[in-house]
């Protein structure tokens, strides 16, 4: 049984594979007011550690990384490998800077070319809207970053004077009769249009038509808008940290440089 446990900016994703098969997946708010880790230990402490080969991490957050390590040693009395720092990914990184990509995103792409055997696009769509390309023989060649949409709701709070934090849903009209309606309308359909003209762009640059997978939060909402999303997978993240531990744990593996 391996525990894979994805680290993002907003929530810690975590699943439970048993060979290769997800048979639970649970989600945590990153909060550090003693209820999440309350909450997080009280799941660990669910699992029979005899049963437990391996905790695997991936992690964009720093803060609540170290947390997360504390627990699993507290309960398992083991070190969680970590992707990226323990462990390579699997795929060539064809990129300015390998060490400085996010482990989410490498994750993201081994699962993807997992699935898909050739040329793939996979839109993130959580805190940050991350949209990336691998080519069709498994390389990540890079990609976009962009907000969220809960990040930009609050950014214009933040750095105006009168504009509220709100939650942002798809409006019923384009034009806003009030400040509310006016920025749901304005960040929903940014952001559609945004990720749409980023995947139309990214298609004509590496000149074919790749399968087209979105996962995280807002996944949904953007294949409800872009058609030629080909379909959302929630727990893509997991599924990558879960082969790129199958590899390692292979004999004989060969594996690409980080």
């Amino acid at each position: 049984m391996l525990l894979a446990i994805d680290i993002g900016n907003t929530n810690v994703h975590t699943g439970i594979f048993v060979g290769d098969v997800l048979q639970f997946a649970r989600s945590f708010r990153c909060e550090f007011d003693g209820v999440f880790q309350a909450n997080f230990i009280k799941f660990l402490n669910s699992i029979l550690p005899a049963r437990l080969k391996a905790v695997v991490l991936s992690s964009v957050n720093p803060e609540t990384e170290t947390l997360i390590v504390e627990c699993v040693e507290r309960c398992f009395h083991m070190k969680p490998c970590c992707i990226g720092k323990d462990m390579p990914v699997p795929i060539p990184v064809v990129t300015d800077h390998p060490e400085k990509v996010g482990s989410d995103r490498l994750a993201n792409a081994v699962a993807a070319f997992e699935r898909t055997k050739g040329w793939a696009i996979i839109v993130d769509a959580g805190t940050a809207i991350t949209i990336d390309v691998i080519d069709d023989k498994g390389a990540f060649l890079g990609g976009t970053i962009a907000p969220g949409v809960a990040l930009s709701s609050k950014a214009l709070h933040q750095y105006t004077a009168f504009l509220p934090d709100i939650f942002i849903h798809k409006p019923k009209n384009i034009i806003g009769k009030n400040t509310e309606e006016a920025i749901s309308s304005g960040i929903y359909w940014g952001t559609v249009g945004m990720v749409e003209n980023i995947l139309s762009m990214l298609c004509d640059e590496i000149n074919c038509k790749p399968a087209i997978l979105a996962t995280g939060g807002d996944a949904t909402m953007l294949q409800q808008e872009i058609p030629f999303i080909t379909e959302v997978i929630p727990e893509l993240t997991l599924e990558g940290i879960m082969i790129t531990y199958k590899i390692h744990s292979l004999p004989n593996k060969q594996l690409s440089p980080f």
